[in-house]
């Protein structure tokens, strides 16, 4: 591979091919042998790192001032993955002094007698570093040859260094993907597209960021520089299962739904046709009742989050208008069963003036809207279990309701049969 061509440095080519040794009985190993051995080992884990886990930070690895010391800061114990994939392993607090490490050119640029700079922004890096321990001498092979030394192990570890900021190298290794600019393609059609373009090329450069230092002069004459840390804008984070999972889970994880209603039937939820005497003996006396898989904040289910209406139609017009009924909305939870309920019951004025008294209802049958403002209903935070809003979205009409997002209205009708006398005057009257 040619040296200058840096934009496969740390790509998928940087070795072209991966080449193990062969064993067999007899075969001489030489440096060369134990050397591919473990260079195909480690390639290979450093190709998976920086290509399918990615680069950047892990865990741990912040930086805060060092107390009593203004012009220094420490860097805690961390893990990090650089732009090659090799991993930098930090087991004990650095501290790092805040003065800049300079490129040749700019020590001559520099005049003698130069004031101070107002500002300095520095970069707090950290790079892969191997480092060879365990010297050794080994004796002369030949009798014109002297002592000479080597090291018997090499040890993975790292430098954090302060460098000017404009110095460091910034710039991200690739384009981030976004299939919402391509809203006529599928996700997959999208990342399909971008992914057969070719991998992800990264310069020759080693600094992992691991914040931004930003020293300016201090009115104070105790400490006459000011100094301001930011960790965020520049650390580049590695995304793992755990990390991923963790915020999945927050956003759509461990939310309430919907699990059961009292109106369906054995084939129906959404849409189901009730007898009256099931209505009667169920929803008359008990209630509309609405079952939930988590406790629930008992505050937010009420009047105003818990809806029944009923479908009336206007005598002059013949239109349809849905009218809500007035009642009772309780909640109740039962911690020995894990149940958890919300009721609706309709008062029994109500049911007097409309559904039993004169009414289209009376005459026709009812068809009545079961409406949940899924926004406004809240569970009750529990251990590793934050409060989170209704997942009410009533998809098909299958139960648990749920689209995997917080919120969304349950809305969810049947359908009451008029009472037998009603609907053998109907008949009657249609001539049958």
């Amino acid at each position: 591979m040619k040296k200058e061509d840096k934009g496969h440095e740390c790509g998928i080519c940087k070795i072209p091919y991966f080449e193990r040794n062969n064993y067999y009985y007899g075969k001489l190993m030489t440096v060369r042998d134990f050397f591919q051995e473990q260079c195909y080992i480690n390639e290979k884990r450093w190709l998976l790192n920086r290509m399918v886990g990615g680069w950047g930070v892990v865990c741990g690895l912040d930086v805060a001032l060092k107390e009593g010391e203004p012009d220094k800061v420490i860097i805690t114990p961390g893990f990090a993955i650089d732009r090659c994939g090799r991993e930098i392993l930090v087991c004990e607090e650095q501290t790092v002094t805040l003065i800049p490490e300079e490129c040749d050119c700019c020590k001559k640029e520099k005049k003698g007698g130069e004031e101070e700079q107002d500002e300095r922004k520095l970069v707090i890096c950290i790079e892969f570093y191997e480092c060879k321990t365990e010297q050794v001498n080994l004796p002369p092979i030949a009798c014109d040859q002297k002592e000479r030394g080597e090291f018997n192990r090499i040890r993975d570890s790292f430098k954090i260094r302060a460098i000017p900021r404009p110095e460091a190298d910034e710039e991200e290794c690739c384009d981030k993907l976004c299939p919402l600019e391509h809203k006529d393609k599928t996700v997959h059609q999208y990342l399909c597209d971008e992914l057969k373009e070719g991998c992800s090329k990264c310069d020759d450069q080693y600094c992992l960021v691991l914040a931004y230092v930003t020293i300016s002069k201090s009115e104070d004459p105790q400490y006459p520089h000011a100094i301001e840390i930011d960790q965020c804008s520049g650390r580049r984070l590695v995304y793992t299962n755990n990390l991923l999972y963790d915020l999945i889970n927050c956003y759509h994880g461990d939310l309430p739904h919907v699990i059961d209603v009292n109106w369906k039937n054995e084939t129906t939820t959404n849409g189901a046709t009730i007898k009256w005497d099931d209505f009667k003996n169920g929803i008359y006396n008990e209630g509309v009742k609405v079952w939930f898989d988590r406790k629930m904040e008992e505050n937010t289910i009420n009047e105003n989050t818990f809806l029944f209406m009923v479908r009336m139609e206007d005598s002059d017009t013949g239109n349809y208008r849905y009218e809500n009924v007035p009642g009772e909305v309780s909640y109740k939870y039962d911690e020995a069963t894990k149940e958890s309920l919300a009721t609706f019951k309709f008062t029994s004025q109500w049911i007097a003036d409309v559904y039993l008294g004169y009414s289209r209802v009376r005459e026709k049958g009812g068809e009545f809207k079961v409406v949940l403002k899924s926004d406004f209903i809240m569970s009750v935070e529990e251990k590793c279990k934050p409060a989170k809003a209704l997942d009410g979205n009533f998809i098909g009409g299958k139960l648990p309701s749920g689209n995997g997002t917080q919120g969304g209205d349950f809305e969810s009708w049947f359908y009451v049969e008029p009472k037998p006398e009603q609907a053998k005057e109907q008949k009657k009257a249609a001539g049958g």
